[in-house]
């Protein structure tokens, strides 16, 4: 029986539940390491024990990055599963969790197996996290039978909840210059801290990037990562990264470029949100904004945590809007910039992100870009103003702290 669930995060738990019992779809559970994709599957073991009281015996969890030596190949997992299967005489239904499931060459095939078995239903649930693994692989892998969820950092509800804070400035500054990363609150002391950043960065460039890739120029692809932690909010087009390279004697081209940055995205540690010409209506490819899965890579490259809130707070915003799966994208206006632009389903959002509306000059940029559009879609400025201006023209004046918790 698995005791170690960790904190119960309900906003996966919920969507996930939703597909149990449906054999038919394999669930999927992604995003960059360290986020506690692991400690989500033993919550949801524990559910299926505990509210269901499903049969211990009638659960198999198998984390392959622990036991890779117990079973080295897809033979010998297969056996093992089917012994298994055997011994505890499972007649109705099974539950397969497989932790890190691309540490099996021949992985698709196995699952693939026990979704068409005749003879017993196989609820499967298996977590990735590394470049091994691509979505577009996935789904030819699994011919799309399957439904994926991205499991993010801590958001900030979330960080609030597992420490017992309040939501209020001291707690949400000290949220936003510190890491996200579930697995790293267990850490007392900054040295710790930043010593385990360092080695998740170079287990994910090294390990989920240069080896699959047979990267050649290791330092470029550091370095490329550096500078975009170093300037996240920045629109940039590749051209313009190479040229910056240049300036830092660092000597690249386009393709090498992209090749490298979308490496960096199939890991989930950087995402590029696209910037859409609503003039042309079409999204521009070659500009683009980067933002970081844990802000504390920036603070990380940055020896002052006071420099630029604003983009750490754009950042911080983007990133809950992902968690609340929206598809976003900056929004480019004749010569203005629209910061967010989310959709879903049928539901459309507007965000733009501030620091502080300190004067009218400062109200009327961030406002009047929203002014600008003339739907009845919802429009927020977010920003850490305590005084707020109630209802600009329609337009939604909120504190961020209440924006992230707003749901």
């Amino acid at each position: 029986m698995i005791t170690n669930i960790g904190y119960i995060r309900t906003i996966y738990l919920d969507k996930i539940l939703k597909y149990l019992d449906n054999p038919e779809l394999i669930k999927v559970l992604i995003w960059q390491r360290r986020v506690g994709k692991s400690f989500i599957m033993k919550q949801i073991i524990n559910f299926l024990s505990e509210e269901k009281n499903v049969n211990i015996d009638n659960i198999i969890y198998i984390n392959l990055e622990v036991d890779y030596m117990k079973y080295p190949s897809i033979t010998e997992l297969d056996f093992y599963i089917r012994e298994y299967i055997k011994i505890n005489k499972i007649k109705w239904r099974l539950y397969l969790f497989m932790d890190e499931i691309q540490e099996i060459e021949g992985w698709e095939k196995l699952l693939n197996s026990y979704r068409s078995n005749d003879n017993l239903d196989v609820d499967i649930f298996i977590t990735w996290s590394n470049a091994n693994l691509l979505s577009s692989e996935l789904s030819t892998y699994l011919s799309w039978r399957y439904i994926d969820f991205e499991i993010h950092p801590f958001s900030y509800s979330e960080y609030l909840w597992y420490h017992e804070f309040e939501n209020n400035n001291t707690n949400f500054l000290s949220y936003l210059n510190t890491t996200w990363i579930p697995e790293m609150y267990k850490l007392q002391d900054e040295e710790s801290k930043i010593h385990y950043l360092g080695w998740l960065k170079d287990t994910v460039i090294l390990k989920d990037i240069v080896r699959r890739y047979n990267i050649k120029d290791v330092d470029l692809l550091e370095k490329l990562f550096d500078y975009l932690a170093s300037n996240i909010w920045n629109l940039f087009s590749l051209n313009s990264i190479v040229k910056r390279l240049s300036w830092l004697n660092i000597q690249t081209n386009t393709i090498t470029l992209w090749n490298y940055v979308n490496y960096l995205e199939k890991t989930y540690i950087i995402h590029s949100c696209h910037r859409f010409d609503i003039k042309g209506k079409r999204i521009l490819e070659w500009e683009k904004k980067y933002y970081l899965n844990d802000v504390w890579f920036n603070n990380y490259f940055n020896t002052s945590y006071d420099f630029w809130w604003w983009r750490k707070l754009e950042n911080l915003v983007y990133n809950q809007l992902k968690l609340n799966w929206y598809n976003v994208t900056v929004w480019n206006l004749w010569d203005l910039e629209i910061d967010f632009v989310a959709e879903k389903w049928n539901e459309k959002i507007y965000v733009q992100v501030a620091y502080l509306i300190t004067d009218e000059k400062v109200a009327s940029r961030e406002f009047w870009n929203l002014l600008k559009l003339k739907d009845n879609y919802t429009k927020y400025v977010v920003s850490m103003d305590e005084i707020l201006t109630n209802n600009y023209e329609g337009i939604i004046h909120m504190n961020i702290k209440d924006f992230l918790i707003m749901g």
